[in-house]
């Protein structure tokens, strides 16, 4: 089963695979209980900490699988909430569920957002910039920036240098690197409004870096 992934990501984008049962799978790993949605609660706090007097009103997430991080932002703003994902299984629990109205749940790619310039006060990933290819990563970086009007925020490994790593046995689907200077370094008149380190032996739900800029 590895074998004829690994010799289908060769002849298919990333992408596809998380539309399919690749993706699916995914869902089944990273279900959307209380724990869950409390780790990323916690998590939002301090992503919040430096703009508690000025959050966002509306906010998309780029790759937001069944939502759990929308379902935390729900009990901490006041905000239009939106989700992109490509996998329709996780869009379908995303209504399902509840967690958004079936008009906020959009079916898309990182490189290729179909919203209008500025749309939302916030865009964000988390743990998904990784999983777009080096090649893609510009058009994915620039339509974060396109369609926030005021703050992006990308939570996602870090590494000094750009590198790829293996991926539950897979070639080509994961991907690290200094994210937040790559951002900066195509869009250097952001602002800094903080940064930081998840650590999952603090609680966290992994090890990560964090950014948050302002327009």
């Amino acid at each position: 089963k590895t074998s004829n992934r690994s010799a289908a990501l060769a002849d298919h984008r990333p992408v596809d695979f998380w539309r399919g049962d690749f993706g699916s799978e995914y869902i089944g790993r990273n279900r959307a209980d209380a724990s869950a949605v409390r780790q990323r609660a916690r998590s939002w706090s301090t992503y919040f900490q430096g703009i508690m007097h000025d959050l966002p009103r509306s906010i998309v997430e780029v790759g937001c699988s069944v939502g759990i991080n929308l379902r935390a932002l729900t009990g901490l703003v006041d905000a239009e909430l939106h989700g992109l994902e490509p996998n329709a299984a996780a869009r379908r629990v995303l209504v399902e569920d509840g967690v958004l109205p079936a008009s906020h749940v959009h079916e898309g790619e990182a490189n290729s957002l179909p919203f209008k310039d500025g749309q939302f006060e916030l865009s964000f990933t988390t743990g998904v910039l990784i999983h777009v290819p080096p090649s893609e990563l510009p058009a994915a970086v620039d339509e974060l920036y396109r369609v926030s009007s005021k703050y992006i925020l990308m939570s996602e490994y870090f590494s000094h240098e750009p590198e790829e790593k293996t991926y539950r046995g897979q070639s080509g689907l994961l991907f690290k690197r200094d994210f937040g200077g790559f951002m900066l370094d195509r869009h250097p008149e952001l602002t800094i409004v903080d940064y930081g380190f998840q650590w999952m032996r603090a609680g966290a739900v992994d090890n990560g870096h964090w950014w948050l800029f302002r327009k």
